[in-house]
């Protein structure tokens, strides 16, 4: 069966023979050709079939058709036959790609001849879909998929499409087997959007799909079916109105050689480049992490004539290098990369013909080292439980944690006995120290750079100290909280739970309750009895209540503050 085509849109014709000067993907074309770019033949492009299609073609006529990359021709199918108009290569009952099957990818040109050097072009779109139809309620089915323009950015969004086809089916929206989504106000069947300004993916929506076929199948159903439905991402072309160059990317369809008929095999190319050992600084040498912002690459050449291998990092030219006399290649980037997610592929070049790896390597750069985001205790915090652990928080993912690397010194400076534990969920390291720690005393953590993250860079060795509890606090008082008849010469005390600085007049006051004014008084600390007295320099007045505040500006020695206290009582008459 034929491949579903594009809707006619071949409103207005390009003048045969003229070439056009373009910011797109070109292949090099002799002074004296006469190659239209587009053309006035419909072109359409299945890369991932590694299939074309072209229309319009007398009964007499036998074109060729190429696929340039770099101006160099890596596909060719010649003497084809039209049927109804339209030849095709790499499909049922159309004719084979010679030799071997080029592996078709966007920026690609396809060029269909009539004559040596004369015919057209048109070049291969970057449109994806990362998404194939999903269901999302009832009644709604998204698609999600990149679109790159040439030279980067978005594609214009008339030149966008996705389409769910449902083979030998129709839907009962529109009677149709297929549900097209075009940029809103074009009055197809769903909507297809960027995500957001400047980014270059999108997101196709269909809704109102509850209708239900003779087969009991609803819409929505139908478009998700594995079995059924296919989900397509499409380019239009420069001028979509005419409709005379289309890519279109199947999801999930399977490149090579379209058998029975066509049998060469796919073209091969050098492997997927791999991080020498050198670079491939991760945990393991599967994880493809690295430190280097320009690093190596190692792997083998397919074909046995290959001189060249090129490097392409993220699609850009990234070094060159000469293949081996054992068939491999090693090429280290021209390029300083950024820190983040990057991918790799390669190109080997035989006979001035350069063939691409099938498929590429996703790694990371990461050249900054982990961040302690959180630490407990905190910083020069005091009144620190005897019993507590010391965590530190990670930005990331970290390897080398141990005893050696995650230490706990008490004042004096002695190594303290603490086993340490990492949860990758969470990214915390503990230190448990073994013993209850010595009370009012500063202990230091300290974090090495024997911690690294997972692409080998070390932390910032730091340190940092808290001191232990147990605050100080009163553990007796007199007069007693809410007592009554209190002698009016009696004095005031405070017993402390340890020995404390700092008590004086101030951090240890009287003040008349109802009116606030501060008595006259004198303050005193028995360090041996822990005992504060405030002793009044006059005699309270009768039936009174009075308020007693101690501060916490008193502090034991090592610099815990008091747990501070306020308590009232009346005078007698």
């Amino acid at each position: 069966m034929k491949p579903a085509r594009i809707r006619p849109r071949l409103a207005a014709a390009v003048t045969a023979g003229a070439l056009i000067a373009l910011a797109v993907p070109t292949a090099a074309v002799p002074a004296f050709a006469v190659i239209s770019d587009p053309g006035t033949h419909p072109i359409t492009v299945f890369p991932e079939r590694d299939m074309v299609s072209a229309e319009g073609y007398a009964a007499g006529d036998r074109p060729t058709i190429q696929v340039l990359r770099g101006g160099a021709v890596i596909g060719t199918a010649s003497n084809l036959v039209p049927v109804a108009g339209v030849v095709e290569v790499n499909h049922p009952g159309g004719g084979c790609w010679e030799g071997t099957t080029p592996d078709i990818r966007s920026g690609d040109v396809i060029r269909v001849l009539t004559a040596p050097d004369v015919g057209d072009q048109t070049f291969v779109g970057n449109v994806t879909v990362t998404q194939p139809a999903t269901k999302v309620d009832a009644g709604t089915v998204v698609m999600k998929g990149t679109a790159v323009a040439p030279g980067g950015g978005q594609l214009p969004a008339d030149q966008l499409e996705a389409r769910v086809v449902a083979a030998n089916q129709e839907f009962a929206l529109n009677g149709r087997r297929t549900l097209r989504a075009s940029a809103p106000g074009a009055g197809d069947d769903g909507v297809i959007v960027y995500d957001g300004p400047g980014l270059t993916t999108w997101t196709a929506t269909w809704t109102g799909l509850t209708g239900v076929g003779a087969d009991g199948l609803s819409d929505a159903d139908r478009a998700v079916s594995a079995t059924n439905a296919e989900s397509r991402g499409l380019w239009l072309g420069r001028d979509a109105a005419i409709g005379n160059e289309v890519t279109i990317f199947e999801y999930g369809a399977i490149g090579g050689p379209a058998g029975p008929e066509c049998t060469a095999p796919l073209a091969s190319g050098p492997t997927v480049p791999d991080l020498t050992a050198a670079s491939d600084t991760g945990r393991f040498n599967t994880d493809n992490i690295t430190r280097s912002t320009t690093p190596s690459f190692t792997g083998a050449a397919a074909l046995p004539d290959a001189t060249t291998v090129n490097l392409y990092i993220d699609g850009v030219a990234s070094g060159s290098a000469s293949v081996a006399a054992n068939g491999s290649y090693s090429i280290t980037s021209n390029r300083t990369l950024t820190n983040g997610r990057h991918t790799v592929t390669a190109g080997e070049v035989s006979g001035g013909i350069e063939t691409m790896s099938v498929g590429s390597l996703a790694f990371t750069v990461d050249t900054a080292g982990p961040v302690v985001t959180a630490k407990a205790p905190a910083v020069n915090s005091l009144m620190v439980s005897q019993t507590a652990n010391v965590t530190a928080t990670f930005n990331e993912a970290i390897t080398g944690l141990g005893t050696a690397s995650f230490t706990l010194k008490n004042s004096a400076g002695a190594l303290l006995a603490a086993p340490v534990s990492w949860n990758a969920t969470t990214r915390v390291a503990t230190l448990n120290p073994s013993a209850t720690l010595v009370a009012d005393r500063k202990h230091t953590a300290t974090l090495t750079a024997g911690i690294t993250d997972i692409a080998g860079n070390p932390i910032a060795a730091n340190s940092w100290a808290f001191t232990t509890g147990p605050r100080p606090v009163v553990t007796a008082k007199s007069p007693a909280a809410n007592a009554t008849a209190v002698s009016r010469t009696a004095n005031v005390t405070a017993t402390i739970s340890e020995n404390v600085i700092g008590v004086a007049n101030g951090t240890f006051a009287l003040r008349n309750a109802a009116t606030g004014a501060l008595v006259s008084y004198a303050v005193s600390y028995n360090a041996t009895t822990r005992v504060a007295t405030l002793n009044p320099n006059v005699t309270l007045a009768a039936n009174t209540k009075y308020t007693a505040t101690i501060s916490t500006s008193i502090k034991d020695a090592a610099g815990n503050p008091l747990s501070g206290l306020s308590w009232s009582f009346t005078t007698g008459g």
